[in-house]
């Protein structure tokens, strides 16, 4: 081992900087000579191209799947290369996975050329190249190898529409109000080159400006604890825009359900408008939200510990706001199948997602029992499911699942199933598909199930609860 890589051995991932430093008092070398020699080392991992003064991050490979080597590297673009760092707290503020539109809204990088600035495009692709960042179906995540705790993707995506629809109320509510034009609002919109989950036209008196209107503007977080360093992609987003030449005039909007008592601070300071969503829309309803949020990001813990708790906040969200439960419905259905598993797995995931044969794939439910593992597939759909859904299930979800199974050490002892859950059915077709592949499956079980059996499942739970929840909501025809 090279004292370069006893060094990183030693105290983990460094600094090209630091680590010649330290090279130099080992080796008692000048430090431009350690300089050059880490810069030539061909025995360590380096992630450049992200930092100043031409530094690079240096690991080990047996840094990687470690907690310390992604701290060390958000932090080492915190201190080095901040314009950087914003993509990634980003992500790790949304528990590691965003969808194009939101994370162009949540970095403070243009969309459109701008001079002095890198594009958006530009910065997302060194991410992806140097393999920090998978860009697959619209969504950016973290590499796997960072080994970040992250949301399953069923919460992130359920998360993502909450807010779609939180920003479709603040449309209504400030066109309601006469804060814009009424036929101006538009979500993800474009302005000053830089990306908004919400703007609109303001016409509001003070806001005029060379006799045109002003503009409002506005991003949203939710669903976690938001502090000082979260706002800064807000805050420098409106520093840019007010600095050019014959800025119109803006209303700034944060709209946010938690707050730091330091990033409430900064926004005030910045005349910075906060919507906090139990202001805007009503305390109970901004509650029920936070604990739906909550269970949806501890699927697993939440239905061992209090399995009925989602049938609850359905009902009371169908009192405030019916439009998002049905947006939602397809999450909450998984989370039911979740439920029935829950009875009797020893434990549960919803929306694992895993890297096999070159792709991400995402299981959405992943029990596993004393003496098995089941891998269900759940389709919350009033349409009758088709064979061409069956056949990818079958030839190239299956295949990915049954290889990432195969690999794990501590499942080597247990039998594999797999399950289709359809609140719709299936086609002649389909369910023909279904039926040849389940009776000829030899290494692994086949089952699936439509709206009676179901029914009969949860009528043998004898939980009222959830019977009602499958009839009322689920397998409502008129949904």
């Amino acid at each position: 081992m090279t004292t370069i890589e006893t060094i990183l051995f030693e105290h983990g991932p460094l600094m090209s900087s630091e680590l010649a430093r330290q090279l130099g008092i080992k080796e008692s070398i000048p430090i431009n000579t350690a300089s050059q020699k880490v810069s030539r080392s061909n025995k360590i991992e380096k992630i450049k191209g992200f930092y100043t003064s031409n530094q690079s991050f240096c690991y080990l490979k047996v840094h990687e799947n470690n907690d310390i080597f992604y701290d060390r590297f958000i932090k080492s673009l915190f201190d080095n290369g901040k314009k950087y760092w914003y993509c990634l707290n980003a992500l790790r503020l949304h528990g590691g996975t965003l969808s194009k539109e939101f994370l162009e809204c949540y970095t403070n990088y243009p969309v459109l050329a701008l001079k002095g600035h890198i594009p958006f495009g530009k910065v997302l692709q060194k991410f992806v190249e140097q393999g920090i960042l998978i860009y697959s179906n619209s969504y950016y995540s973290i590499a796997p190898k960072f080994n970040l705790s992250r949301n399953t993707s069923v919460a992130n995506k359920t998360i993502e529409l909450i807010k779609i629809d939180t920003l479709s109320s603040f449309k209504s509510l400030v066109r309601n109000t006469g804060m814009i034009s009424y036929n101006s609002g538009a979500s993800f919109a474009e302005y000053g080159k830089f990306r908004w989950a919400f703007k609109g036209v303001s016409t509001i008196t003070g806001l005029f400006q060379n006799e045109k209107p002003g503009f409002l503007l506005a991003d949203i977080l939710l669903g976690n604890s938001i502090y000082k360093n979260d706002v800064d992609f807000f805050v420098e987003k409106i520093k840019h825009i007010q600095s050019f030449k014959n800025a119109p005039r803006i209303i700034p909007f944060l709209i946010v359900d938690d707050l730091d008592k330091d990033a409430l601070s900064l926004l005030k300071q910045r005349g910075i408008v906060i919507g906090f969503i139990g202001e805007l829309f009503g305390q109970k309803y901004a509650e029920t939200l936070k604990e739906l949020v909550t269970i949806l990001t501890n699927a697993g813990a939440s239905l061992k510990k209090n399995p009925d708790k989602y049938l609850d906040l359905i009902k009371q969200l169908k009192i405030y706001n019916e439009g998002l439960v049905n947006n939602i419905r397809g999450a909450l259905f998984e989370y039911m199948v979740g439920h029935i598993h829950s009875a009797s797995c020893q434990s549960l995931d919803l929306g694992r997602e895993i890297f096999e044969n070159e792709a991400k794939h995402e299981m959405d439910i992943l029990a596993v029992y004393n003496d098995k593992i089941v891998i269900a597939e759940c389709k919350a759909k009033k349409s009758v499911i088709d064979i061409d859904v069956i056949e990818k299930w079958i030839n190239v979800k299956i295949p990915a699942f049954k290889a990432w199974f195969d690999k794990q050490e501590t499942y080597k002892k247990k039998r594999l199933e797999f399950e289709f859950w359809s609140t719709g059915g299936f086609t002649s077709d389909a369910f023909d598909k279904l039926n040849r592949f389940s009776e000829s499956a030899q290494k692994f079980k086949v089952s699936y199930f439509q709206a009676s059996e179901m029914r009969e499942i949860a009528r043998s739970m004898d939980n009222k609860k959830l019977k009602e929840a499958l009839d009322n909501f689920f397998l409502k025809i008129d949904v």
